[in-house]
């Protein structure tokens, strides 16, 4: 009797996982891809991504999911944890395209698959194993392409556009600048530009 009910509980979990992914199939998958042929042609963040940056903002799995579903329902670029948002701006609000039973097992499966391979562990790619403090200063540096000490928004997605692999003209908007740009002045100090350095590190 144990067996079968062991053997019944799994066969369910593979029936929920399998509809979880349909449902993320159906729903979200056709802009969030899964597999990227070509970064250029991308009308939305690749699924990794984003559930790279939420891992890396959320160490709590209830949280995450608190946030993807609040964020689903109620896109707001304030609180926005994927830069890609200044390369395809604010997704369309998914209330009435959506269920809250349906967001919960596409949540849940997105938290417990993604993101596979190396984006699993990618982090900045610059200066890994540095000390933080010399590493945003070297990124800084390296950004601020004319040298007046500090990186204006054309710098800024300039070296955007190189770490993504896309054309500069793809990053149209500047939600996530604005939100480095603390003091609102148009660029970024070294200060602020260490809160990118720390969001992508995942601190």
């Amino acid at each position: 009797m144990k067996k079968v009910i062991l053997i019944s509980l799994g066969i369910f979990s593979i029936l929920s996982a399998n509809e979880a992914e349909a449902l993320f199939n159906s729903k979200c998958a056709t802009c969030h891809k899964v597999q990227v042929t070509d970064k250029n042609s991308l009308i939305a963040p690749p699924i990794n991504k984003v559930m790279m940056h939420i891992k890396k903002s959320f160490k709590d799995k209830d949280e995450a999911l608190k946030f993807m579903k609040e964020y689903a329902i109620n896109p707001d670029p304030t609180k926005t944890v994927c830069p890609s948002i200044d390369i395809f701006g604010v997704m369309p609000p998914q209330k009435g395209v959506v269920t809250d039973s349906q967001l919960d097992k596409i949540v849940n499966y997105l938290y417990d698959n993604f993101p596979k391979g190396a984006m699993q562990h990618r982090g900045m790619g610059m200066g890994r194993g540095m000390h933080k403090g010399m590493m945003g200063k070297m990124a800084f540096m390296k950004i601020d392409s004319n040298g007046d000490g500090a990186i204006s928004k054309e710098e800024f997605n300039a070296f955007r556009a190189k770490k993504e692999g896309i054309d500069p003209s793809k990053i149209k908007y500047d939600y996530f600048f604005k939100r480095l740009d603390k003091n609102g002045d148009g660029k970024l100090d070294q200060e602020e530009f260490m809160g990118f350095i720390k969001m992508m590190r995942g601190e």
